[in-house]
């Protein structure tokens, strides 16, 4: 019985984060103010921030379909079976497509039925970075080596 007690805990930090992040998802998708802005990693460029945000509704998808799935092969008793086993395995693989998602939401603003209404007009992060850097390459064009 006191084996449960950190699987239980794990349970309940893991369910209140994908709760946090479902309901961060759906104010996001509705446009409301009260959408917490949410810093992901480290990078101090606005436009990666932004994408993530833009991307937020496949990220929760992606830590509730890992977290049923890591539940399902945690929880499971000894005699279950195997098809407990492959339950959880297909819903931790099925995790894998949401992370790619919000990956190519965050970069490149695509697939735009997964971006919320409001922010599917803007540019992803690598197509602004893009466009940025040949900005800057025309910019330091005709400079000699000195860059005078």
């Amino acid at each position: 019985m006191a084996h449960l007690v950190p699987d239980a805990f794990a349970a309940i930090l893991a369910g209140g984060m994908n709760l946090f992040f479902v309901r961060a998802a759906w104010l996001h998708w509705i446009g409301s103010g009260r959408a917490p802005d949410i810093q992901y990693g480290y990078s101090l460029n606005p436009s990666v921030v932004r994408g993530h945000e833009r991307g937020i509704v496949a990220l929760a998808a992606f830590l509730v379909c890992l977290t049923i799935g890591v539940a399902v092969g945690i929880a499971a008793p000894q005699g279950a079976g195997m098809w407990v086993v492959h339950v959880g395995a297909v819903f931790v693989l099925g995790s894998l497509p949401w992370m790619v998602l919000h990956m190519t939401i965050a970069w490149f603003n695509w697939p735009k039925a997964l971006v919320p209404p409001h922010r599917r007009g803007e540019t992803g992060s690598v197509t602004e970075w893009w466009r940025h850097r040949g900005q800057r390459a025309a910019r330091g064009k005709g400079r000699g080596r000195g860059g005078r």
